[in-house]
């Protein structure tokens, strides 16, 4: 393939990526607690492999193929000979990133609704293990255990929290009181590094990758009556995707030309035979 071309091609391939991941969080501008994914590029220059080694799924996608030939400053023909039978993988490789910064508070007034002031997370039993979650959306199920929106048990201190009847209270450090008794506290965690620590799980939902271990968190404050929003800018994302959109226009008129031109000359080859 012609490096115009495939060069053209792999731009189209990170565009579309792109606009896949602005989309998605355009989609979820009103999910709450939902944080922005971001896409970061490194581009492969070329990598000497052997041609007898399998290429995996995701590098067979992100690379070619095509002979090297490397000067050999020594002069030693058997060497060169050598290196022409490997082959060169370029490309370019993108991965997302998870934007951890704080959303917007919203006042909803209703008191099982609760938004975290710093960078701590409340903890959840999921079917699948533990997880954690910033959205604060929380309700009582037909046991009276403390749930989230989902229907994730959501845990304290001393396991999943069970409410009894009567009128809730939740403080600034997490205690739920129940008609002025205190019946539990909720367990908030925080990591030193929440990208590296954290995986997304579905929009809300967080799962650990066990590179640090969890710890207190301390400075957490929790605001009863409140949900915190998508960290999404709307109007920036917007932007984002135009400007995104017109590069893959761009690209693509590239890869029409250098076809059309290839077709030409190979016309007038055709032609002198």
């Amino acid at each position: 393939m012609s490096n115009g071309l495939y060069t053209a091609y792999l731009g189209m391939r990170a565009r579309q990526r792109a606009l896949d991941v602005t989309a998605n969080n355009i989609a979820n501008v009103s999910t709450t607690a939902f944080k922005a994914d971001r896409l970061l590029y490194r581009a492969v220059e070329a990598e000497i492999v052997p041609e007898s080694e399998p290429l995996g799924a995701e590098a067979a996608d992100n690379a070619s193929t095509s002979s090297a030939v490397l000067s050999d400053n020594g002069g030693q023909a058997e060497r060169a000979a050598t290196l022409a039978l490997h082959a060169r993988r370029v490309g370019v490789v993108t991965a997302t990133a998870t934007d951890f910064s704080a959303g917007p508070i919203r006042q909803t007034g209703r008191t099982l609704d609760i938004a975290l002031e710093g960078d701590g997370f409340l903890v959840v039993a999921t079917a699948r293990g533990e997880r954690y979650t910033r959205a604060g959306s929380l309700t009582l199920n037909s046991a009276g255990q403390l749930v989230t929106h989902e229907g994730d048990l959501v845990v304290g201190d001393a396991g999943p929290l069970t409410l009894p009847p009567g009128d809730i209270a939740i403080s600034g450090d997490g205690v739920i009181s129940v008609r002025g008794n205190v019946v539990g506290r909720l367990k908030l965690v925080r990591f030193e590094n929440a990208g590296r620590a954290l995986v997304k799980e579905g929009h809300s939902l967080f799962a650990a990758t066990g590179a640090e271990q969890p710890k207190e968190a301390v400075g957490t404050l929790v605001r009863s009556g409140a949900l915190e929003m998508s960290n999404v800018n709307p109007v920036s994302e917007l932007v984002t995707m135009i400007q995104q959109g017109r590069e893959f226009e761009s690209m693509q008129r590239c890869v029409t030309l250098m076809m059309n031109e290839l077709g030409r000359k190979i016309a007038n080859e055709l032609g002198r035979i």
